[in-house]
């Protein structure tokens, strides 16, 4: 299927009535324009989000498409069109990219940058910014904005559930829906429109009026209360309060926030400019308080969280792709690779499902003592070793609750190793047919108490995948299908691009409220 691109004249005029398609809303396509789809990734009022990647880069993508009811809707077609055209104007790291946009079989598309990313609402719900990583996020948004404006575009619907923040901590401005480019004449609402379009809390007493009033202004009324929320830690719900806000804050806020768009800031760059001097001077360490130091020891934390997850190594022998995430709150996802020797390599994974700075502590201890076991090991036998690691394991931390398992891979010998308590489930997979073995199996060992054991042997081109998450979705038989589902498409892709598509997949289908569990996956793919 080929995608289908806008003619000219719909920059400036109307789609044409589309009929409706026959298909139902709850049928999952298989490819939107030339994307070929793997789930659904969100539903909204309008227009659902799905994701896909192009075949030709293997790259993750966003398809936005309208709801076939809202097809004959001339107003809500244009405007979807519009986004489309007005996300085409921008390209900045702070905005979601556009990648293509046309007509498919069942209407309209959008296909944007997939966004590792979390809400900016769900992040404040869950815990306050420190006042300097909240200066950074305002910073962050108002460079998007200065972007957009210089492009001359409005974009109308700045708000919180609108800025995704990655786990790096950088920002990215979605949703163009209502955007509008100023240069252009504005046209009067159809008879049937709502009177107000956009998020009323967010939005600039002249927006709250009438649609033709916005301005630049308009944005940097929303930004002064993103911004507020952002420096008090939590969603206000529209009650705006001065003087709850850091001191050397008020003036900037107080001015970015006034009734009148001629009072405000008429340049985001002198908002920029005032909230960066106020960062450079000494106000901002003035303006700390007591809990501000409790945030920023909790952000070193989320940062020594992310170094549990050591990164891949290059074993001559495999190819090796992961993808984890931690979601909110801070859990205790470790995964560490060691070599026991020249041929004999070791994986640890393990999760601690106690959250917040003791699960923290408790990981830290327990890969200590990971490192202290593998340091004084002397022995050959892998069993022995993983009896060493589990006895002390048992020994140290039986007042905690964990999910762990080691996987010893041999390259001499071609053999893997799989020990556990019952935490992952691993998929084997042969390149020679389709045949797929998963383990734990019924004929698993017992070993150590109540740990198991259980091995097999490779050969070049098989692949281990590992998915680990502390939950009991994890026996879930439909999961474990929908990972062999797709090891066939292993053969085309390395394997991290595998690892990828598998993990997306498990994500926008996963039956459970994901920023309460951290997820692994690892794939091996065994090369000579």
């Amino acid at each position: 299927m080929t995608t289908a691109p806008f003619p000219d004249s719909a920059k400036n005029n109307p789609p044409p009535k589309l009929p409706l398609p026959e298909s139902k809303d709850e049928e999952l396509p298989k490819n939107i324009g030339k994307y070929k789809i793997e789930g659904v990734y969100a539903r909204g009022g309008m227009s659902q989000l799905f994701v896909g990647f192009d075949p030709k880069t293997e790259e993750p993508i966003i398809i936005k498409v309208l709801l076939p009811k809202y097809l004959q809707n001339q107003e809500v077609s244009s405007r979807f069109l519009n986004e489309a055209r007005i996300i085409s104007l921008a390209d900045h790291p702070n905005i979601v990219k556009l990648y293509d946009y046309g007509y498919w079989e069942n209407g309209l598309f959008i296909a944007m940058e997939y966004v590792k990313g979390t809400p900016l609402r769900k992040l404040l719900s869950v815990q306050p910014f420190s006042l300097k990583k909240a200066l950074d996020t305002i910073l962050q948004i108002a460079y998007a904005i200065c972007h957009l404006h210089t492009n001359g575009i409005i974009h109308g619907d700045l708000k919180p559930e609108n800025i995704l923040i990655t786990d790096t901590g950088q920002v990215k401005v979605i949703d163009f829906g209502i955007a509008k480019v100023l240069t252009e004449q504005s046209k009067p609402p159809m008879a049937s429109s709502p009177k107000l379009i956009g998020t009323p809390i967010y939005m600039s007493p002249e927006q709250h009026e009438s649609m033709q009033n916005i301005s630049f202004q308009s944005d940097i009324y929303s930004l002064g209360i993103i911004s507020y929320e952002l420096v008090i830690g939590k969603i206000t719900h529209g009650r705006i309060i001065l003087n709850l806000a850091p001191k050397g804050l008020q003036k900037i806020l107080n001015k970015a926030l006034q009734p009148k768009p001629e009072d405000r800031y008429q340049d985001i760059v002198d908002f920029i400019t005032d909230l960066s001097s106020y960062i450079k001077s000494g106000d901002l360490y003035k303006d700390k308080q007591g809990s501000d130091y409790f945030f920023e020891l909790y952000e070193e934390l989320e940062g020594r969280q992310q170094d549990l997850v050591a990164p891949t190594p290059s074993w001559h022998f495999c190819d090796i792709g992961m993808c984890s995430t931690h979601h909110m709150n801070l859990n205790s996802l470790m995964c560490n690779f060691y070599s026991i020797s020249d041929t004999k390599k070791l994986i640890f994974i393990a999760e601690i499902p106690e959250k917040g700075t003791a699960g923290i502590l408790y990981s830290s201890m327990l890969l200590s003592s990971i490192k202290t076991s593998l340091r004084e090991f002397r022995g050959n036998s892998s069993k022995e070793l993983a009896e060493r690691i589990f006895s002390i394991i048992s020994s140290d931390f039986d007042f905690i609750n964990y999910g762990m398992c080691l996987i010893i891979l041999d390259s001499e010998s071609k053999h893997f190793e799989f020990f556990h308590n019952d935490y992952g489930v691993l998929i084997f997979a042969k390149a020679k047919s389709e045949s797929y073995q998963e383990f734990p199996k019924k004929f698993t060992s017992l070993i150590s108490g109540k740990f198991f054991a259980s091995k097999g042997s490779y050969e070049d081109g098989d692949a281990l995948v590992f998915f680990g998450m502390f939950h009991a979705s994890l026996k879930n038989k439909e999961l474990q299908q929908m990972i062999i589902e797709k090891m066939p498409q292993r053969t085309l892709q390395s394997s991290q691009k595998h690892a990828d598509l598998l993990f997306r997949k498990i994500q926008t289908n996963i039956d459970i409220q994901e920023e309460e569990h951290p997820l692994i996956l690892l794939e091996l793919q065994f090369r000579s």
